[in-house]
């Protein structure tokens, strides 16, 4: 299977590019001067004055929303548009659908089980093996509420953390870049105890989702998980993690 990473930190994308491993990098800023790799990431709400240049030289581009879809109409990017999970395309019709609009390829909705993505199917598509899920995109800024001031950073943002009654940690990072909150959820997907059924549905690639993590930990997983596809060795593999709907479903 083809692996793929998405990061949502530049020092993440530098931190797999001595990664042969990995095949695609997905992020906001090109990590090195050899974009064919390369897929440039946009952000979940585009509003006016904050919408990324699409870089025509970039080896793809995923899409979060319609907008986008839009702005890549209008544009002269001719490379890959990859569609993220939260453009749904639950069925063959909604696939149908996307590739109207120019997707090339889509991501199977985070909230299919294991049957129903068979029933769907998953040639062309991409499934997410890793990664922290966005609970949440708020407009409204924690930060702001927390400190009552805005302290933007435009270059890394704010790190913040919800607790709950539970007291279950869940991060939720401030982008001043594009002015909104993604909560994420407590512990992150992972799918290596169900790497064979994923395998069995054949889709075109896999996607890593690197989101809180540090450089080092990136390096780290992304080798365990190189290293289960290609080996089917389970080690390396000692930190909370969720199976997410892939065995339940939403009910």
């Amino acid at each position: 299977m083809n692996i793929n990473a998405l990061c949502e930190k530049s020092s993440q994308a530098e931190a797999l590019l001595s990664n042969e491993g990995i095949g695609k990098i997905y992020s906001y800023k090109c990590p090195s001067s050899d974009k064919s790799r390369w897929v440039q990431l946009l952000p979940y709400i585009l509003r006016d004055g904050t919408a990324p240049e699409l870089d025509a030289e970039a080896g793809g581009v995923l899409v979060r929303n319609y907008e986008e879809l839009w702005l890549l109409k209008k544009s002269a990017f001719r490379g890959e548009v990859i569609a993220d999970a939260g453009l749904y395309s639950f069925n063959s019709y909604a696939r149908e659908r996307l590739a109207g609009d120019g997707i090339t390829r889509d991501t199977v909705p985070l909230e299919l089980n294991y049957h129903e993505i068979r029933e769907r199917g998953a040639e062309g598509s991409e499934i997410v093996i890793y990664g922290r899920t966005p609970m949440m995109v708020a407009a409204n800024c924690l930060y702001l509420t927390q400190n009552r001031k805005c302290g933007k950073d435009i270059k890394k943002g704010h790190l913040i953390e919800l607790t709950d009654r539970k007291k279950a940690v869940f991060p939720v990072f401030a982008d001043c870049r594009y002015c909104y909150n993604i909560v994420y959820n407590s512990v992150p997907l992972s799918l290596h105890k169900d790497i064979d059924r994923v395998r069995a549905l054949e889709p075109l690639s896999v996607r890593l989702n690197f989101t809180t993590e540090e450089p080092d930990e990136v390096k780290r997983i992304a080798e365990a998980f190189i290293n289960l596809i290609n080996t089917g060795n389970e080690e390396n593999f000692d930190f909370p993690y969720t199976r997410g709907h892939f065995r339940k479903g939403v009910e």
